[in-house]
């Protein structure tokens, strides 16, 4: 059994040893983080998209000048012919005035044909539009696409955010692991210390085979510990790799080789900056500000419209038939809504509606935030307090397992009481490891609350 667990606890770390090293901090995971993630670059063009958006909508201020061109072609027309005749004429003058021409007069008028054969022209026309006054329609969709760019910006902050959170829960997890790895391996010497001199002993005669398999078993257990915990930095080295975007075989080593702990000073406030900083709240109140304006998009299209254009058109000459002609025209537009069944107040209380809407879904979010926020808090105290409770108990345990040992090696303690303390012992600083990555798992949380997790 011994044998094969230091086989599996050798291939462990050939394995672990194979792998790509690479030494990285905090802020070296967060950038690689955000620089890879592809919710980061869906999120980037957004922005993109909407500046492009805001851009297009601001060329509706300006003139528009459209060109138009034809060339047509029709191929063997029918020659068209005139037969001669004699012209009418009235009979007399009362009839001429009113126009009855029912008498022939001694005038003729010759026949005569015109050859069409193929017949070919082209036209060109050039158009200048110039919007006036279109109720105000342009500019509120002008301001929609603006308020429309902000939130793609504040979308940007909040999958950051997510992303920075994911990267710091990764990396402490990974620092805490190698905390314990040492921890272990520290507690596989004190055994192994333990167990050679109860060998020792057992030669001597002056301990029994019993005392000396119980700290083999739990020596054992220790190897197996460690032999778990190497595994789990692995897999912890793999997380991070994942979420940075680096080659799952690269053996990430962190910078931090323990987690500090130091109390924050949380200011006051921290409430109203949430509020005021989330980007949740920042992407509905925009949105809200797009409802309100899109009630005045609304009745803009029924209010008067007015604009100015002007035209100019060049047609070729058709040969033997008309000489080629141009004309410049300017015009000016008026639409002016009348009467449409009161259709313009149903779709505007539609549309404010639709605008309470979205006020009331800000007050609630507002609402749950605060909540969110209240626990955040709460948890972060209680983690604070943990740790003070967990370094008393580190501290215990230590005193303790100094004591016994030397009760032991006095001959006043024996081996099961040494093997507890030294157990407890363990327990006791895996709980600080526990609390103190617990606090600052908290910590990352609660800045994501109040909208501070950010790129420093």
């Amino acid at each position: 059994m011994r044998n094969k667990i230091y086989s599996l606890i050798a291939f462990s770390l050939i394995a672990f040893q194979g792998m790509a090293q690479e030494k990285l901090s905090l802020s070296d995971s967060r950038a690689l983080a955000l620089e890879y993630n592809q919710k980061i670059k869906i999120a980037d063009e957004m922005i993109s998209e909407n500046e492009s958006n805001v851009r297009y909508v601001f060329t509706q201020f300006l003139p528009s000048l459209n060109a138009s061109g034809s060339y047509n072609y029709y191929h063997d027309i029918d020659d068209i012919n005139f037969s001669g005749s004699f012209l009418p004429t009235a009979n007399s003058l009362a009839e001429a005035e009113q126009g009855v021409y029912s008498g022939l007069s001694d005038v003729y008028f010759p026949d005569f044909s015109i050859e069409m054969g193929n017949i070919d022209y082209f036209s060109a026309n050039l158009t200048l539009t110039q919007p006036i006054y279109m109720g105000g329609k342009i500019k509120s969709s002008y301001n929609m696409s603006k308020m429309g760019r902000d939130i793609s910006t504040y979308n940007r902050n909040l999958q950051s955010s997510d992303v920075l959170l994911e990267t710091d829960q990764a990396y402490w997890n990974l620092v805490s692991i190698n905390e314990k790895v040492n921890l272990t391996q520290k507690y596989v010497e004190m055994l192994t210390a333990l167990v050679q001199d109860l060998q020792n002993a057992y030669e001597l005669e002056i301990t029994t085979k019993n005392e000396l398999l119980k700290a083999q078993v739990q020596l054992n257990q220790a190897k197996l510990d460690l032999f778990r915990v190497n595994n789990l930095k692995v897999l912890s080295q793999m997380s991070l790799c994942q979420v940075i975007g680096k080659d799952l075989t690269t053996g990430i080593v962190a910078t931090d080789t323990v987690i500090n702990i130091s109390e924050e000073v949380i200011d006051p406030d921290y409430m109203q900056k949430a509020i005021a900083q989330r980007p949740e709240l920042l992407m509905l109140g925009k949105q809200v500000e797009i409802s309100q304006e899109q009630v005045k998009n609304t009745q803009a299209d029924y209010l008067p419209q007015f604009g100015v254009g002007a035209s100019y058109s060049y047609m070729s000459d058709i040969e033997d038939l008309i000489g080629s002609t141009n004309f410049l025209a300017v015009e000016a537009s008026l639409s002016v809504p009348v009467f449409h069944w009161q259709e313009r107040k149903h779709k505007v209380a539609s549309v404010r509606s639709q605008s309470r809407q979205k006020e009331f879904e800000m007050e609630r979010t507002q609402d749950l935030i605060r909540l969110e926020v209240q626990q955040s808090y709460f948890k972060l105290q209680e983690a604070y307090q943990q740790i003070e409770l967990a370094k008393v108990s580190m501290e215990q345990a230590n005193e303790n397992v100094d004591l016994t040992k030397n009760s032991y090696y006095e001959g006043l303690a024996n081996t099961t009481e040494l093997l507890d303390a030294q157990a407890f012992w363990q327990r006791a600083h895996t709980e600080l490891i526990d609390s103190k990555i617990n606090y600052k798992l908290r910590e990352v949380s609660f800045l994501k609350s109040i909208g501070e997790l950010t790129v420093e």
